[in-house]
C-alpha cells in the first residue's frame, strides 16, 4: 500500500496550537499510555478544527506528545494505491489519519477522535460488549475506509466502536467526553498488559 503525502506550506498556525483541547488531548494521551491503553508509540488522537483536524503526529508515543507533534490535516483523498493526504506540520501524521478523516466526514458533531492499538483486544471483544467493524484491512487502504463508512451506516448511535483486529474507535462532541468512553472500559481493556 502507498501512502502518499501532499505537504502543504509551513508549520501549524500557532493559533491552533494554542487551542485548549490540545492540552487535554496531551494529559489524556500521557494518562492512558501510562495505564497501558496505548503502548509504545501505538494509538493516536485529534480534534476537529475549521481547516481539518489536528492529529499526532505518526510513531509519537501518547507518553511524551509536545505541541510541535500535532500535524493539521486538511483534506485526504483515496484511491486504489492508498490515501494522500493533505497536511501541514513539522511531521508526518499518523497513518492512521484516514480513520479520523472518516469519522469527522461522517459525524459533523464529532470534535475528537481516539484511536488506540491495545494487545490482547480480540480476547476481550466479546467482554466489552461494543460493536466491531466484521473485516480487517490495512490502515489507509480505500477498503478500510469502506468498511468503516459501512459499520457507521448500519450503526448510526455508535460512538465507541473495535475495528476488528486493529484497535478501539471512540468519539464524542469534547474531548472529555470522548475520554469518558474509552476510560468506562479501561479495566478490561488493561487487565493482563
Amino acid at each position: 500500500m502507498k501512502v502518499g503525502h501532499q505537504r502543504d506550506r509551513g508549520p501549524v498556525p500557532s493559533a491552533l496550537l494554542d487551542d485548549r483541547r490540545l492540552d487535554s488531548l496531551m494529559s489524556w494521551g500521557a494518562e492512558l499510555a501510562a495505564s497501558g491503553m496505548s503502548p509504545g508509540e501505538s494509538g493516536n488522537l485529534s480534534c476537529r478544527t475549521a481547516e481539518g483536524f489536528l492529529i499526532t503526529r505518526t510513531g509519537v508515543p501518547l507518553a511524551t506528545i509536545t505541541k510541535e507533534d500535532w500535524v493539521l490535516v486538511t483534506g485526504i483523498e483515496h484511491d486504489a494505491d492508498g490515501p494522500i493526504v493533505s497536511s501541514r506540520g513539522l511531521h508526518e501524521p499518523s497513518r492512521d489519519a484516514s480513520v479520523h478523516a472518516v469519522l469527522y466526514q461522517r459525524r459533523p458533531n464529532a470534535t475528537a477522535v481516539f484511536h488506540l492499538h491495545v494487545g490482547h483486544l480480540d480476547e476481550l471483544q466479546d467482554r466489552l460488549e461494543v460493536p466491531a467493524t466484521d473485516v480487517y484491512y490495512p490502515a489507509g487502504t480505500l477498503e478500510s475506509k469502506q468498511e468503516i463508512e459501512r459499520f457507521l451506516d448500519q450503526h448510526p448511535e455508535t460512538r465507541y466502536f473495535v475495528l476488528i483486529d486493529h484497535g478501539i474507535v471512540a468519539w464524542g462532541e469534547s474531548v472529555d467526553e470522548t475520554a469518558a468512553l474509552v476510560d468506562r472500559h479501561r479495566a478490561a481493556l488493561t487487565e493482563g498488559s
